[in-house]
C-alpha cells in the first residue's frame, strides 16, 4: 500500500507540473501571424502550425513538439511558441492518446494500455510529408517533462528519422537507458534545472520509475554517438552550465540550469530560442572558453584569445608539429595563459587543426595567404609573431606579403625550419615522401577509421610525455583541460586526413620557403634548442644527417638574426616543445622584444 501511495503521489505531481496551463479545448489559437489548425489522424490528432509567410512551393524543416504528462498539444504550443521564433519550420504539436506518452520505460499507463506512440509519430511525419514540401533529413523533435522522456525514446528508436532532438526538464528512465541503441548517431540537447523537484537532475531510485541523472544521460547519448571522451565545459552565465560532447558531426549537450525548478522557460535562458539555435548550429563546433572562429573565404579558422584587457601589441602564436606531425594550439596550453597576464595573445590554428574547418587544399602557403584577414578580423594593428617549428614557413610567407592593416614589430622563431640544403633534404624525406606517394590511397583508408586506434595510442604516449615535460612549478598554470580538448580533436577522421594532406604538401611549402631571401623588414629572434641531439641518440645510424642539420640551424639562425637586427639564442636542452618545458625562457625573450617599444 505504501508503494502504491508513493507512485500515486509521483504521478499526481507529474500531472500538475508537466501539464502546464490547461486549456478548455484541444483547438489552438494561431500564435503571431502563423497559421494553426487541428489535424485528425483517425481517432488521434496533432496541431499543425505553418510559419508566417508560408510558401507552398518552398521546402521546410519539420519540428515536432511533445507536451508533458496530463497536458494537451495546445498547451505545448502555448509554451514553446516555436513558430513565433522561426520561419524555417513547419510545426507539429501531437496529442498523446493516453494521459502520458509511451516513453519507453515499460512502466506507465500508456505502455500498459498499448499506446503506439512511436507509430503515431511516424504517421504524423508521413501525413505532413504528403501535404507539404519538407527538406530531406531535416526532421527534429522537442519535448517537455514526460514528453521529453518520450523524445528520448525517439532518439533511441527513430535515430534514422530525427536529425536532432531537444529534451527539457527530463533526465532519463533507467529502463530506456538500458535499452537505448540508436541505429545511427543523433544530436541531443538536454535542458534541466538542478533543483527540479519532479524529475530530478540527479535522477532517483524507484522500483518502477527509476531515473538516471541528466549528466549520465548525456554521457550515454555521447557514448552511443561514439563521441570524443572529454566534453567542453563552460559557464555560459551564473545561471547556465554547459557540458558538450561531439563526435565531430553530431552533438550531445547538457544545459544545466542552476535554479528554475520544473519548467520549460528559465530566467536568462529562452529555451525555445536556444533549441532553435542548437538545431541551426549543428554544423558549428561548440568551442571552449576564450575560443572563436573567424571565417576567411568560406572556411572557419579557430582562434583562442586570452588577455583581452591588456594593452600594447598583441602576440600571435602559430603552432608547428612535433615528431608525430601533430600541430595545433595544444602546444601553447601553458605559454598562452602565462603571456596573457601581460599581453593580448591569440593562438591561431591552421585549417584541419583544433576547431578549424577541414579543407582539401591545405598547406602552410594557404595559411599565410589567409592570416592577414584573420589578424584584421581580430582588430589587431600592432603584433609580434611567434612561430614554432615549421610554422616558420607561414610566418615568413606572411611577412613577404604587403600587410597594410597591421604592423609586425618582431618575429620570434622557436626551432624553425631551416631553409638550407641538408635540412630541406631531410625534411622532404620520410615520411613526407611516403605521404606524397600514398595520399590518394591513404585518404579513403583513413575515412574508414583504420588509423584511429593507432592515432589514439600515439596521443596517449604524447600526453604522458607532455605531463613529464611541464615543470612542477608550472603545473598550476598549465591548462590541461584545453590541452586535452585540442589533443582529442586529432582523433577525428577529418583531422587525420588533414594531417596527411598537409604532410604531403609540405615539400612544396619547403621549396618556396628555401627560395626566399633572409628577412630584413622586421627584427627576427631565434630560439634554437638542441633537439637534434635527442634524435641522434634514438637514431645513431642517422647521426651524420642530424649533425649537419644542427650545424645548419646554428649557421642560418645566427645569420638571420644578424641581418634583421634580432638575436640568436641557443638553448642547451634537448626537448623540441620548449613552450611546455621552459616557458619562462620564451617570456623573457618576448619581454625584451616588446617592452622597449611600449
Amino acid at each position: 500500500m505504501q508503494q502504491f501511495r508513493l507512485i500515486f503521489i509521483l504521478f499526481a505531481l507529474m500531472l500538475i507540473a508537466c501539464g502546464g496551463s490547461k486549456s478548455s479545448s484541444g483547438t489552438a489559437v494561431a500564435p503571431g501571424s502563423s497559421t494553426s489548425k487541428k489535424v485528425m489522424l483517425g481517432l488521434r490528432s496533432y496541431i499543425l502550425a505553418l510559419p508566417a509567410g508560408f510558401e507552398a512551393d518552398k521546402e521546410y524543416k519539420l519540428l515536432l513538439a511533445f507536451h508533458g504528462s496530463g497536458g494537451l498539444s495546445a498547451d505545448m504550443q502555448q509554451q514553446a511558441e516555436f513558430e513565433k521564433l522561426s520561419t524555417d519550420y513547419i510545426l507539429a504539436y501531437p496529442q498523446s492518446e493516453q494521459v502520458e506518452w509511451n516513453e519507453g520505460c515499460g512502466c506507465n499507463i500508456a505502455h500498459r494500455l498499448g499506446a503506439d506512440d512511436l507509430g503515431f509519430v511516424d504517421q504524423v511525419i508521413a501525413d505532413i510529408g504528403n501535404k507539404y514540401r519538407l527538406q530531406p533529413g531535416e526532421v527534429y523533435a522537442a519535448g517537455f517533462s514526460q514528453g521529453g522522456l518520450f523524445t528520448q525514446n525517439l532518439a533511441c528508436n527513430r535515430s534514422e528519422v530525427f536529425k536532432a532532438v531537444a529534451i527539457v526538464a527530463a533526465p532519463m528512465s533507467v529502463q530506456l537507458a538500458e535499452d537505448c541503441y540508436p541505429t545511427q548517431p543523433v544530436s541531443v540537447m538536454m535542458v534541466i534545472a538542478k533543483d527540479d523537484g519532479v524529475l530530478p537532475y540527479d535522477g532517483m531510485s524507484h522500483p518502477n520509475f527509476g531515473l538516471i541523472g541528466a549528466e549520465s544521460a548525456i554521457r550515454l547519448f555521447a557514448f552511443r554517438n561514439q563521441s570524443l571522451p572529454e566534453p567542453v565545459r563552460r559557464n555560459l552565465s551564473n545561471q547556465v552550465e554547459l557540458t558538450a560532447y561531439t563526435n565531430g558531426v553530431e552533438k550531445a549537450e547538457l544545459y544545466g540550469i542552476n535554479r528554475g525548478g520544473h519548467r520549460w522557460q528559465f530566467s536568462g535562458f529562452n529555451t525555445s530560442a536556444e533549441i532553435l539555435r542548437f538545431f541551426a548550429e549543428l554544423n558549428q563546433p561548440t568551442l571552449p572558453q576564450g575560443s572563436q572562429r573567424i571565417e576567411v573565404a568560406g572556411q572557419g579558422y579557430h582562434v583562442r584569445s586570452l588577455g583581452q584587457d591588456q594593452t600594447g601589441p598583441a602576440i600571435i602564436l602559430l603552432a608547428g608539429p612535433n615528431q608525430n606531425y601533430h600541430s595545433d594550439s595544444a602546444w601553447y596550453s601553458l605559454l598562452q595563459p602565462m603571456l596573457a597576464q601581460q599581453y593580448r595573445v591569440h593562438a591561431i590554428d591552421r585549417l584541419g587543426n583544433a576547431w578549424s574547418d577541414a579543407d582539401p587544399e591545405l598547406s602552410y602557403q594557404r595559411f599565410a595567404k589567409d592570416l592577414p584577414a584573420i589578424i584584421s578580423a581580430l582588430g589587431e594593428q600592432d603584433i609580434v609573431l611567434v612561430a614554432f617549428a615549421s610554422s616558420s614557413i607561414s610566418a615568413r610567407l606572411l611577412l613577404q606579403q604587403d600587410n597594410p592593416d597591421f604592423t609586425t614589430q618582431g618575429l620570434l622563431l622557436i626551432d624553425p625550419d631551416i631553409p638550407l640544403s641538408q635540412s630541406v633534404a631531410s625534411y622532404s624525406g620520410y615520411p613526407v615522401d611516403w605521404y606524397q606517394a600514398n595520399l590518394a590511397a591513404l585518404l579513403p583508408h583513413l575515412a574508414e577509421g583504420r588509423w584511429t586506434q593507432r592515432t589514439a595510442d600515439k596521443l596517449a604516449t604524447e600526453r604522458q610525455q607532455v605531463a613529464q615535460l611541464v615543470p612542477a612549478a608550472y603545473q598550476h598554470l598549465m591548462d590541461w583541460q584545453y590541452f586535452d580538448l585540442v589533443q582529442q580533436q586529432r582523433l577525428l577522421v577529418g583531422h587525420q586526413q588533414s594531417r596527411a594532406r598537409e604532410i604531403a604538401n609540405y615539400a612544396n611549402d619547403l621549396q618556396l620557403y628555401s627560395e626566399l631571401e633572409l628577412l630584413t623588414s622586421v627584427p627576427v629572434t631565434i630560439i634554437d634548442t638542441e633537439f637534434e641531439l635527442a634524435e641522434i641518440a634514438k637514431n645513431p645510424d642517422q647521426a651524420a644527417s642530424y649533425q649537419q642539420m644542427r650545424a645548419e640551424a646554428a649557421q642560418w639562425g645566427q645569420r638571420q638574426a644578424e641581418v634583421s637586427g634580432g638575436h640568436y639564442i641557443a638553448v642547451n636542452q634537448q626537448e623540441h616543445l620548449l613552450m611546455l618545458q621552459q616557458p619562462e625562457q620564451i617570456m623573457q625573450v618576448l619581454q625584451r622584444m616588446i617592452e622597449p617599444k611600449l
